[in-house]
């Protein structure tokens, strides 16, 4: 994503669906000259394991109405895919091991949407401070890559353990990634309207 330029008509925001979610998040500090040369950098660029599992986990996404159709027609090679998909799936989520390290879960409540994310801290960050971001989304371990930049920092309860609350739009995130976020909040937002329902129906 190259700087805007002045006097320019900037395009129009996208909406997206925000929830709130457990996930696990790392993030660091970066100074402008940093943040300048990682924007000149096309989004995706970074071929490490996190983005070869987005695009792994599209790919699977994409084929899945074809593998039920496959199903149907033959359910030995529909079975004999789907084994492949979970062998995939695996090898992907040992690659991920390998990089991340044993994250063995959430470490971070946080309000996420495709345009940003927000979260308490135990440190105070300034206004448009630029960071590099490492999410990991639950259940399906999915690792998305971004940078963004602080919009606000509000300062909650005297004392508490986590007093602020950072709010962070996302700068450069490549489309895959952003499709993986809205991908997740909205089943995460189906699964929970399920759910009520279900809880609904036992209380009658």
């Amino acid at each position: 994503m190259s700087p805007a330029t002045p006097g320019a008509p900037q395009p129009e925001r996208r909406k997206f669906f925000r929830i709130d979610d457990d996930i696990y998040l790392e993030y660091r500090r970066l100074d402008e000259e940093d943040y300048q040369q990682r924007l000149t950098q096309p989004p995706g660029a970074r071929q490490d394991s996190a983005g070869l599992a987005l695009q792994l986990h599209s790919l699977t996404t994409q084929s899945s109405n074809i593998l039920s159709q496959i199903r149907k027609r033959d359910p030995d090679i529909g079975q004999y895919l789907a084994i492949i998909d979970r062998k995939l799936e695996l090898l992907t989520r040992a690659l991920l091991g390998s990089q991340l390290g044993n994250i063995s879960g959430p470490n971070t409540h946080v309000n996420l949407s495709g345009n940003g994310i927000a979260f308490l801290s135990g440190e105070a960050l300034e206004r448009d401070c630029k960071l590099e971001l490492r999410l990991m989304l639950f259940p399906g371990n999915t690792v998305v890559n971004s940078l963004g930049r602080v919009i606000h920092c509000l300062s909650g309860r005297s004392g508490a353990a986590l007093p602020y609350r950072i709010g962070v739009e996302f700068t450069h995130l490549a489309e895959i990634a952003r499709d993986a976020l809205v991908r997740h909040t909205l089943e995460l937002q189906s699964a929970r309207l399920r759910q009520q329902k279900e809880q609904r129906k036992d209380t009658r």
